[in-house]
């Protein structure tokens, strides 16, 4: 019996050896009527046409398949065929939507004149690597999704589409290279790609979808190009970044909800002042964060933006045009001492500087009006504690508007405490660069690391301070833009140096 089952599959232009067959088709939706009820094939390989009749058979029949090779095959069009999507037509040249989805796949060759893969058409396979052919011009959304053994992808030039979610949860996915020239990145694109630590695209993109890198916790570093105009809501949420460089991208319009929360080791945010909307929560529970300075032209800093950053250096944080201060926008800074409220803040909202345990001094001299509060805006400060600047004009209306008036109100400067004596500083040799850019300061010792970094303005009152363990470092001036100020750098062998600037 077993020798006339061979020479039946022999005869229909079908050779098989020790659960490899290799079938030659003269139409598609022919694989059933040459293989028949076998599950013990293990490796297959079709010359000539296949439809999609025939990957609904492979899926539902040929339960030991694990390597399928479609070099040699043509994918033609198919009508009337369902699979568990409802989908009954099927155009040529495009592997079929869900054509092997959660099948025991491992490894695939893909025919050289595809030009789709369709939805989900490989998800949830077994495959470690995959070839897209120089013919395929376009990626369905998540036609790779819960590849949990894909290690890296090539694209190649040739696609000018890409779905939203094709590699979602690919959570061995380590390396993306994405050569072709898109105009935006999907939503949820590598969402989940837990091993993912490079992933390079061409500099053409504007757009960055929702949650495109979202639990991406091993992607330390991004390239912004100049081209990027939105950043979607949670596109690095829970991302392994540790630095983010928007400075460049001068059409960046909008950042969205929470784009880059609960990022654990980001440290350093440059923007430029382009970005007129931020979403909120942009900041939010970025433990590690130290430095960020908003777009200058930020008026309203968004409920939840920096709470839970409780490493950042308060100084300089809140833009000059600052006129309000959203809903927990700066929960827990337990480790500010002072603040200096922008002259034009005319709201902050409920538990905007709840957690402030470390507060000395808040700084509202420069208001000339009380601002308006929502609820328990400093829960947990000891106001009587903290001392209140205001000036003359507003003193009484502070004594008497509710949650100000438990302040140790006091007319004066809130900056006194901080007035550098020496304005030239002593060098002492400190190997130190200073270059001024449109919106920017670099500093770059050539020496030891620089410890500490504090700009002044000409009244000797603290603009900005930062502790740092770097040779370079990157500083926003945009909001001093037209300013003289006092730069002073700390090397962490003790040396200094202190130069004037004219930002």
């Amino acid at each position: 019996m077993k020798l006339k089952f061979l020479l039946t599959i022999a005869a229909a232009g079908s050779v098989m050896t020790a659960g490899a067959l290799d079938v030659t088709t003269a139409a598609g939706g022919s694989l059933a009527s040459q293989i028949g009820d076998n599950n013990t094939i293990t490796t297959l390989k079709v010359t000539g046409p296949v439809d999609a009749s025939d990957f609904v058979y492979i899926t539902e029949n040929l339960r030991s398949l694990t390597s399928l090779d479609l070099s040699e095959s043509t994918i033609t069009a198919a009508s009337g065929v369902k699979n568990a999507t409802g989908n009954s037509e099927y155009e040529a040249g495009e592997l079929p939507a869900y054509a092997l989805f959660g099948s025991d796949i491992t490894s695939i060759v893909l025919n050289a004149d595809l030009v789709k893969i369709g939805e989900g058409a490989l998800g949830k396979t077994r495959i470690s690597s995959i070839t897209i052919p120089a013919s395929v011009t376009a990626i369905a959304s998540h036609a790779f999704t819960g590849c949990d053994r894909l290690e890296e992808i090539t694209v190649p030039s040739t696609v000018t589409e890409i779905g939203n979610g094709v590699w979602k949860d690919c959570t061995a996915l380590e390396k993306a290279n994405v050569y072709t020239r898109l105009e935006s990145i999907g939503d949820n694109l590598f969402e989940g790609c837990a091993s993912l630590t490079e992933a390079t695209f061409q500099p053409t993109f504007k757009s960055i979808g929702e949650g495109s890198f979202e639990n991406c916790t091993a992607l330390a570093n991004f390239t912004f190009p100049a081209s990027l105009i939105s950043i979607g809501d949670k596109a690095f949420y829970n991302s392994g970044l540790t630095t983010v460089h928007l400075d460049n991208s001068s059409a960046l319009a909008s950042i969205g909800d929470f784009a880059f929360a609960k990022c654990g080791s980001l440290e350093s945010v440059t923007m430029g002042n382009q970005t007129t909307a931020l979403g909120k929560g942009l900041f939010f529970d970025d433990a590690a964060l130290r430095q960020v300075q908003l777009p200058s032209s930020t008026s309203a800093i968004p409920a939840f933006t920096f709470k839970g950053t409780n490493s950042i250096d308060t100084e300089g944080s809140l833009p000059s045009n600052t006129t309000e201060i959203g809903d927990y926008a700066l929960f827990g800074w337990d480790h500010a001492e002072s603040l200096v409220l922008p002259e034009g803040v005319s709201h902050i909202g409920s538990g905007a500087m709840e957690g402030w345990s470390s507060l000395q001094r808040l700084g509202a001299e420069n208001l000339s009006a009380v601002p308006s509060l929502g609820s328990d805006v400093w829960s947990g400060v000891n106001q009587e504690d903290v001392t209140l600047y205001v000036n003359k004009n507003t003193a009484s209306q502070f004594q008497s508007a509710d949650q100000w008036k438990d302040f140790k109100i006091s007319i004066g400067t809130s900056g006194a405490d901080d007035i550098i004596d020496d304005v030239t500083g002593e060098n002492r040799h400190a190997n130190v660069d200073f270059t001024v850019g449109d919106g920017y300061l670099k500093v770059q010792s050539h020496g030891a690391d620089i410890a500490r970094i504090t700009i002044y303005d000409l009244n000797g009152r603290n603009r900005y301070a930062a502790d740092a363990d770097t040779t370079s470092l990157i500083v926003n001036t945009a909001q001093w833009r037209g300013s003289v100020l006092i730069v002073d750098v700390t090397l962490a062998d003790a040396t200094r140096a202190t130069i004037k600037l004219s930002i």
